[in-house]
This record gives C-alpha cells, sequence and structure tokens, in this order.
C-alpha cells in the first residue's frame, strides 16, 4: 500500500509547475495542445472559407519586420518580469496571500482567454456562464450550502465570481441595503399597501415576527418590526404573494416601483417611517479596508459601519458584541449585518462565527432583534474542504485517510469554519487559497433568492428567457477565463480532503512549523527577541509562568523545530503540540525587537528595549531587507520575502497593549509588525527553511548592531545653536534616531570675554550664517548639560553645503558656568501623542533679548529656533524670573497636527509657516515639567488651563543683525546609510 505521506506530497506535486519548474515540460505540452485545439478550432469553424493571412503576407518585409520587432520587445519583457517580477513560485516567498497558481487553473484560464469570453451575457459567453454558474454551485458546497436543483422546496445556495474579494464585500453590502434589500424592503410593500395597488392585501397578509412565535398583518407591524424580519422571511414575502393572492413578479415590481429606494431613495423611506438613528453595521475594529469603502460608496456611510473591539487573539470579542446589540435593542436601532472575518490579512484570525449565530438566534428570540451575518471568508473559505469527505463514487473515495488536512487545524478554528455553513452570505476568493489566477473572487449566497435584490438587467445585453449571470452583482464584463480556471482547478484538484484540503492541510502545517522557528529563535543569550502575534500555549495561563514558558519552547524545539516533517507526523507528542501552535489560518505576525547593555546595581544586565519607536524601525529595516521597496530591487536581492503592517493603538485596544507588553515595549505607540503568509506546501521540505532562518538571524543581528548603537549613550560631540548678543544661549540640534542626541537641551553658560568678542564681530561681519558652540573633546549630553559644568568649546559655522561638514571658526576656549534651562528627554515614553492643535515654544531670554525653540514632542519633528524675537504681551504679564527659567509660548495660528508628518528641510519650500518677520499671535503657559531633570510628557496636563498671558511675537529679520534657523530637519537616520552584511 501507498505510504500517505508521500502519497499526498506526490498528489500535491502534480498540481503545480513548481519552484524550479520541475514540471515544465509536462506544461509545455499542455499548453501546445491548447493552442493547437485553437488552429483546429478556428480551420474548422466554416473550413471552406479563405485564408485571410496569407503566405505572401507573412513572407513580405513588413510583416517579418514587425515580427523580429515583436520577438525584440517580449525577450526585454520577458527578461524584465524575471528580473523583477515577484517569485511567488519560490517558497522563499511569505508575504502576501498568493502563490504560483495551478497548473489546472492555468491551463483553464489559457485556453478559455485564446476564445475570450465576457461572461456579462450569455450571448457572449455560452460556456464559460454555464461553468461560472457551476463553479458558484462548487463554491456553495464547499461553504456547506445547499446547492440542490431549484425544484427541490427547500433553500438553495447560489454563488458567482466576482474580479476580486472588495467587489464581492461591496455586493454584499449592496444587497443588505440598496434596491429592493432586506431591511428596506418590507417597508416599501408597506407602503405599497397603504399607498398604492397592494391594498387590497392589506387585511390579510401576515408576517412572521423576528421571535418566530408571532404572526402580524404586515400593515400593523410597527417600523421597528418591519426592520427586524428575519432574511427567509422577506426573500419568502415574493413567492408568498404569488401563491396567496395570485401576484406576479412583474405586477408586484411594477407595483413596488414607486416605493423601492432606487426610486425614492434611502432618505425618503427613513423620513416617511420616522427613521432618525441611523442602521448599523457592525464588524471587528482590524476589519479589511474594503469594508468602509464600500460602505461609503453604497451611502451608509463608513462612520456607521460600527468597530467591535477585539480580543487578545485579534478575534472579534463577543462579550463586546453583545453589548453593543443590547445598546441597539435599548435605542430601537436597526443593524444591516454582523460581517465575521475568518482569516484576517494581518494575522489570520477568525472571528468566532458559531457565537455570532447564536448570539443572532438570543437576539431574534428574546428582543425581536435581526440582522444579516455575513462571513468575509475571502481568505479562509476553501479551507473548509479539510472539513469535507470526498464524494462518493469519486476516484478519491477508497484513498486511505487523510493525515495531512486536520494535522494542524486547531478545534477553534474548525469549529468556526464549519459555521459557514449557517451564514447568509460569504465572500470566498478563489485567487487567494484557492490558487486561481487573477481576477477571480467570489460571493456566495445561503439563499439563492438574495441574488435577485442586487439585479440590474440591460435590455441591450439581457433578453427574455436568457440564462445569464452577468445582471447579477456590481461588475458588468468579466473574463469568463476566470470562471473556466476555476472550474478546471476545482475539478482536477478537489474540494474536498484528499484535494485542497490535502493541499491546505499542508500549508497549515508548514506555517505551523514555521510559527515554531519564530517562536524559539531567540534565547536569553541572545541580543535580539522574536515574539510572534499569538501567544504559546504556556503564554495564555494565569498567572504567567516564565519558567513553563521556557519549558515549552524547549519542548517545540526539541519537537518540531529540529524535527523533519515525515518524525513530526509519526511522532503522538509533536502532532498533539502542534495543532496548539501559531495562527488561526495561516498567518504568522510576529515582532523582532533588541537587547542593550544596562547597569543595575553595579552590575551589567542585557535589558530589552522599551521603545516603542525604536522597535518600529528594527522591524522597518528587515522589511526593507527582505521585501520590495524600490524598483531597483530585483528578484536575486531577497533570499525570503516577507511584508509587514502596522497594528494601530485605536483599533486594536487592549490586544496590541498585551502584545506589546509580551514584547517588552511600553507606550501607546502605533507598532510596525512583520507578517509571514504562507501558501507554498513546499517551505519546510528537506531542511530548506532552516537555510532561511539562518539568513534572516544573521540579518536580524546585523541590524540590532546598529539598533544597539542607535541606543548606546557613549562620549560624542554636539552642537547648540546660538542665540542672543548680550547673554548667550545655546539650543542643542536634537536627533530622535540616536540616544546620544535624543534630548531637548537648552542652556547658558560664560565663555572667555576675548572669545565672545571676537565672535560676535565675526557674526557682525557675516550675519546671514547660523553659528554653533560645541564640545571640543568627546562628552556625553549628560555630562554637558550639568549646572556649574565646564567643557572645553568650539565654534562652527553653520554647514558647508559642498562637502557637508561644519567650518570652524574658533577653538580651544573654556566654557564655564553652565545652567540648564530646559533639559527633556525625546524618548517615546516621553512623547506626547495627543498634543495640542497649535504649536508650542520653549521662549527664554533676558530683559532686552528673548529667543524660541520649538518644542519636540512628538516624532517626527522639526527643529525651529529664531533668536531676538519681539514678544508683545496684550493681557498679563512675563516677569523676569519667568524669562530666566523658560515657559511656553504657544503659536495659535498654526497647526502642528496638520504639519505632521514634517517634511525634510528641503521640501519645505519658502510657503513653509516658520519664516522671517512672520507675527503670530501666542498664549504663555508656564512649563508643567519646571525641573530640567525630570523627564515628563507633553503638555497634556497644561492645555486645558488658561494662559497667565496673551500677546504676538515676531520673528527676527537677518538684516537687524539676528540670526534666524528657520528649520533644521532632526528626523534622519544616521545609521541608513550603513550597510548590512
Amino acid at each position: 500500500m501507498t505510504d500517505p505521506f508521500y502519497h499526498e506530497n506526490n498528489a500535491i506535486a502534480s498540481w503545480f509547475l513548481g519552484p524550479r519548474a520541475e514540471n515544465s515540460e509536462l506544461v509545455r505540452k499542455f499548453y501546445n495542445k491548447t493552442i493547437n485545439q485553437q488552429k483546429e478550432a478556428r480551420r474548422n469553424y466554416f473550413p471552406d472559407d479563405p485564408f485571410f493571412i496569407t503566405r505572401s503576407m507573412q513572407n513580405s518585409a513588413g510583416f517579418k519586420r514587425n515580427m523580429r520587432y515583436l520577438q525584440k520587445r517580449l525577450n526585454l519583457l520577458s527578461d524584465k518580469l524575471a528580473q523583477k517580477t515577484i517569485p511567488y513560485w519560490s517558497p522563499r516567498y511569505m508575504a502576501h496571500m498568493t502563490m504560483e497558481s495551478s497548473i489546472p487553473a492555468n491551463l483553464g484560464y489559457l485556453a478559455a482567454l485564446q476564445y475570450n469570453q465576457n461572461n456579462v451575457a450569455i450571448e457572449g459567453s455560452p460556456l464559460t456562464t454555464w461553468l461560472e454558474i457551476f463553479v458558484g454551485k462548487q463554491l456553495c458546497e464547499l461553504l456547506g450550502f445547499d446547492s440542490q436543483p431549484e425544484n427541490v422546496p427547500r433553500i438553495q445556495g447560489w454563488g458567482h465570481i466576482t474580479c476580486d474579494g472588495s467587489v464581492a464585500n461591496l455586493e454584499s453590502i449592496w444587497y443588505a441595503h440598496k434596491s429592493r434589500n432586506l431591511k428596506f424592503y418590507p417597508l416599501s410593500v408597506r407602503l405599497a399597501i397603504d399607498e398604492g395597488s397592494l391594498s387590497f392585501i392589506g387585511s390579510s397578509f401576515k408576517v412572521e415576527l423576528a421571535n418566530g412565535q408571532e404572526y402580524k398583518l404586515l400593515i400593523d407591524c410597527t417600523t421597528w418590526e418591519l426592520l427586524n424580519l428575519k432574511p427567509v422571511t422577506i426573500l419568502d414575502i415574493p413567492d408568498r404573494l404569488y401563491k396567496e393572492h395570485g401576484i406576479t413578479p412583474q405586477f408586484l415590481q411594477n407595483a413596488l416601483k414607486d416605493y423601492s429606494i432606487q426610486t425614492v431613495g434611502k432618505d425618503y423611506l427613513e423620513k416617511k417611517f420616522q427613521i432618525t438613528d441611523p442602521i448599523l453595521y457592525f464588524t471587528t475594529t482590524t476589519i479589511h479596508y474594503s469594508w468602509p469603502k464600500g460602505c461609503a460608496i453604497v451611502g451608509i456611510g463608513s462612520k456607521n459601519l460600527k468597530p467591535v473591539p477585539v480580543d487578545n487573539s485579534a478575534r472579534m470579542d463577543m462579550n463586546e458584541l453583545n453589548k453593543l446589540l443590547i445598546q441597539c435593542v435599548q435605542n430601537k436601532q436597526a443593524i444591516y449585518a454582523v460581517v465575521a472575518i475568518m482569516g484576517s490579512t494581518e494575522h489570520g484570525a477568525c472571528d468566532p462565527l458559531g457565537d455570532i449565530i447564536k448570539l443572532r438566534t438570543k437576539f431574534e428570540r428574546h428582543y425581536g432583534l435581526s440582522f444579516v451575518i455575513h462571513a468575509d471568508a475571502a481568505w479562509g473559505g476553501y479551507f473548509r474542504s479539510m472539513l469535507i469527505k470526498p464524494p462518493i463514487g469519486s476516484r478519491h473515495e477508497k484513498e486511505s485517510d487523510s493525515f495531512l488536512p486536520k494535522l494542524a487545524l486547531n478545534s477553534y478554528t474548525e469549529e468556526h469554519l464549519d459555521n459557514l455553513k449557517n451564514c447568509d452570505s460569504v465572500t470566498i476568493d478563489p485567487h487567494k487559497s484557492g490558487y486561481i489566477p487573477y481576477p477571480a473572487g467570489g460571493l456566495c449566497y445561503r439563499d439563492q433568492r438574495m441574488r435577485y435584490l442586487v439585479t440590474w438587467a440591460s435590455p441591450v445585453i439581457i433578453r427574455p428567457n436568457e440564462e445569464s449571470i452577468g445582471i447579477y452583482g456590481v461588475e458588468g464584463s468579466k473574463p469568463g477565463a476566470a470562471s473556466a480556471a476555476t472550474w478546471l482547478s476545482h475539478d482536477t484538484i478537489g474540494l474536498h480532503q484528499k484535494g485542497y484540503g490535502t493541499l491546505l492541510g499542508k500549508v497549515a502545517f508548514t506555517c505551523s512549523k514555521i510559527y515554531c522557528h519564530w517562536a524559539t529563535m531567540s534565547t536569553n543569550h541572545d541580543d535580539f527577541t522574536i515574539t510572534p502575534f499569538n501567544m504559546l500555549p504556556s503564554e495564555k495561563r494565569f498567572p504567567l509562568n516564565l519558567e513553563a514558558i521556557e519549558k515549552q519552547k524547549t519542548s517545540i524545539r526539541k519537537l518540531i523545530v529540529e524535527r523533519t516533517d515525515r518524525e513530526i507526523v509519526e511522532s503522538e507528542a509533536a502532532k498533539n503540540l502542534i495543532k496548539q501552535l501559531g495562527s488561526d489560518l495561516t498567518v504568522n505576525a510576529f515582532v523582532c525587537n533588541f537587547k542593550i547593555k544596562v547597569k543595575e546595581n553595579n552590575k551589567i544586565i542585557y535589558k530589552v528595549n522599551e521603545d516603542i519607536n525604536e522597535a518600529n524601525y528594527l522591524n522597518q529595516r528587515l522589511y526593507e531587507k527582505f521585501s520590495f521597496t524600490s524598483a531597483k530591487d530585483t528578484n536575486a536581492d531577497k533570499s525570503i520575502i516577507l511584508t509587514s503592517t502596522r497594528f494601530r493603538q485605536k483599533d486594536y485596544g487592549d490586544c496590541l497593549t498585551n502584545f506589546k507588553n509580551r514584547i517588552g515595549l511600553k507606550g501607546d505607540q502605533d507598532l510596525y509588525v512583520l507578517v509571514n503568509v504562507v501558501m507554498s506546501p513546499w517551505v519546510t521540505e528537506s531542511g530548506f527553511f532552516h537555510e532561511l532562518t539562518k539568513k534572516f538571524k544573521s540579518t536580524l543581528q546585523d541590524i540590532v548592531k546598529l539598533s544597539i548603537i542607535r541606543n548606546t549613550v557613549k562620549p560624542d560631540h554636539h552642537k547648540f545653536v546660538i542665540q542672543g548678543t548680550d547673554q548667550l544661549f545655546f539650543t542643542n540640534l536634537s536627533m530622535f534616531q540616536m540616544e546620544n542626541q535624543r534630548q531637548q537641551v537648552i542652556i547658558t553658560a560664560d565663555i572667555p570675554s576675548e572669545i565672545k568678542d571676537t565672535f560676535l564681530k565675526l557674526r557682525k561681519d557675516d550675519p546671514s550664517h547660523v553659528y554653533y558652540l560645541g564640545n571640543q573633546y568627546k562628552m556625553t549630553l549628560d555630562e554637558i548639560a550639568r549646572n556649574g559644568r565646564s567643557f572645553m568649546g568650539v565654534i562652527y559655522k553653520n554647514f558647508d553645503p559642498k562637502n557637508k561638514k561644519a567650518m570652524v571658526l574658533i577653538k580651544g576656549f573654556q566654557v564655564t558656568n553652565v545652567r540648564v534651562l530646559k533639559k527633556r528627554h525625546l524618548g517615546t515614553t516621553f512623547q506626547d501623542e495627543t498634543y495640542n492643535d497649535h504649536m508650542p515654544f520653549y521662549i527664554y531670554g533676558t530683559g532686552r533679548q528673548l529667543h524660541i525653540d520649538h518644542m519636540l514632542l512628538k516624532y517626527p519633528s522639526i527643529q525651529l529656533s529664531a533668536e531676538c524675537i519681539k514678544l508683545e504681551i496684550t493681557s498679563g504679564n512675563l516677569t523676569q524670573n519667568q524669562r530666566e527659567r523658560g515657559i511656553i509660548a504657544h503659536i495659535i495660528d498654526v497647526r502642528e497636527n496638520t504639519m505632521q508628518p514634517f517634511q525634510e528641510t528641503e521640501k519645505l519650500g519658502n510657503s513653509f509657516f516658520f519664516q522671517e518677520g512672520r507675527t503670530f499671535h501666542v498664549e504663555l503657559y508656564e512649563d508643567p515639567i519646571p525641573d530640567p531633570y525630570q523627564n515628563g510628557p507633553g503638555l497634556n496636563n497644561v492645555y486645558n488651563e488658561n494662559p497667565f498671558a496673551i500677546g504676538t511675537i515676531r520673528l527676527p529679520l537677518k538684516n537687524e543683525g539676528c540670526v534666524f534657523v528657520d528649520s533644521y530637519f532632526i528626523n534622519k537616520d544616521p545609521t541608513a546609510d550603513r550597510k548590512i552584511k
């Protein structure tokens, strides 16, 4: 008997061209056969017709010249595609939800492409239209929908191909909202009874209310009751009207015409029925962008797509959904739909679909609240094949039991994938986990009558009694080749455990194994950490036991990471363990971090970085190394190809906070995350992934070295902009990117009188430059910025644009009596993510001269400084003490949040607000952190207080003998150009 392990691998091998084009000769025969059949089809169609392209034409100089040019340009295109095209076919590619298409899919597409069928109408695509109808039935059966012929007296499913999942999602919104939709259709019927030609049924036509226990005359139903009829109740109305009253579809359509949304508009119906609160959509906070876009397109408005918070696994939190539904009941606010994500693009999470279905039943029965349930299973839909036995009588029926399909499928995912059969509609994309060429999205309805809600017929392309599929949905023209590709791939591979189930089972197994590599790659002895988004089982226990976590990592290394695929499937312990690991559906999100040496209790220890911006920097550099971010990148540069995303704190909430805590990060900033999606079944074969992880680890260690350099304090040269003429003030050139300069410091100090005189004369002779004070010998910023400190100084003129260096004017003098006015650390934990709209500056100086320096509250930022500004106070008073210690001048004419993110200096242009001679209105505040040695956040605790004075400031002019620093970009990365080995 054939070994099932090898049998299933052999089957998968027959479905693809292969990472090294191993099946190219076989595929070439199929391609040749397809072209030959195209040739025969053309020659057998009225064979007596003449040849229109003659031998003499083909032998002509012009014909041959065109063919030579075509060959030349095709060669160029092919060469560039080979260099620049993303290598989806390679197991090294693990970025997005795509891989090479299956052989049968490509062949089906190629065969149909020669005929260029348009599935908008059956007259243009008689075969491929039928194939699309058949594919729709296949997808319905895959999802568990009943797809029996329509003469069977039960609900049948129906599906069709769309160009992508976004359009499928849009269509699902459309049917739930527009046209003769599930929410407004009963209202239109009610108006037709009250005011139109259906008045004769008013005294007899009853509908079942959402609780399932009460029937009521439709004309006696409240607006709330009509808006909450069950979907099946609404869809039954046309059939019931025909059976009970003999009302034909044509009569009903005419009767409703003057009351439908397409005629009178949603606003009219809402006003007519006194619907004041918008009808809502509910979905997770981590929803795909196509959902708010779709709500905007159909007129619901993206703000009425209400986010449901997620749990620590990024799945919809059922307690939070229950609370939101209760609020809707209390407010008598209707709901279009609740959308469950079955395999998110960022982390593969599956929402608890079965629990959502149970919750709807509860709210229908107890509260009379009903809504559509849609599953966005664009990614996850095909994984349901892992649960389906081969059909009786198929060629797979007598094969031995498969071990791959459910080997790495956790019980949670299995339960909720199975519940796809209970949804009202499902988005499912063949061009994702169906391995079909683009474009091939899909939408399926559990009740085929739903498609009539999105019917839009054109008399030009639709004629009576024609079986056409193009009248349904958003699209018009679409390729019949996509349907042919999907049908042939389904038919060849099979939508069951021995087909797609085996393929996706191997993929799920591979993804879980890769997760194990990420989860165990770092040890306590490394200077880096890798934290997968999905927690280990030991991390979910409370209280947290670090020893148990390390023990489980050791088990994972021993049982999974260090074993071959064959050894894992032969080990019960390994199989039991791998089912508990990784994401719901073959997406691994993870974050790398680094450790730095710190001294605690006179001991040097390695401490995990806590700065979110620095962790984001590290992961962004990794993404740049392992992805295509420039047109200059080529395939040869990328040993592994990953992708990335950004987890936003406002979307993920406590889920992201928990993830940050596991990484060792602190703060409310968004988090940059690396992602690998597994579609290739070959990644972990023959120790291949071990080589990839070695390369990843080596690159990570190189970038970690840069991160450590960026975050290690060591003696260095620092530069301070010099301000003033009577008393000199110095504001340092800060840098978010380096811990050495990651502070905003303003000091005043004394320099020898002869040095000061020389400097002032130089500046008077050449006032157009900016001048800097620096330390001649390397020191830390903390060593300089200390009251009473002295150091050897250097005075520079601003940077020479030719050689990018500063010009030394004076050096070798003593700077004494340092006094610190301001000293704020710019680390992430001290930044102010919620800083006020307006623009804050420090203002400080003497009785004769005042200077300003922009407060650096948030990354990215820009340094704006000016000396000898003119302050005119119109209300209040500024004391000498306040001048000397520094206050906050809050410019209210401009808003800083409108300028974020700040552009580089050379990109600001002459229209930037901070210009010579400009006057601004200001509010003056006491500094909430007056102690320069006490780090703290920005201005959160001062913005809501009243200013102690208001007035205006005017920026200086150069011809007034004052230095004006209009901008200095402080976000550049000094390590960006360092090569990674």
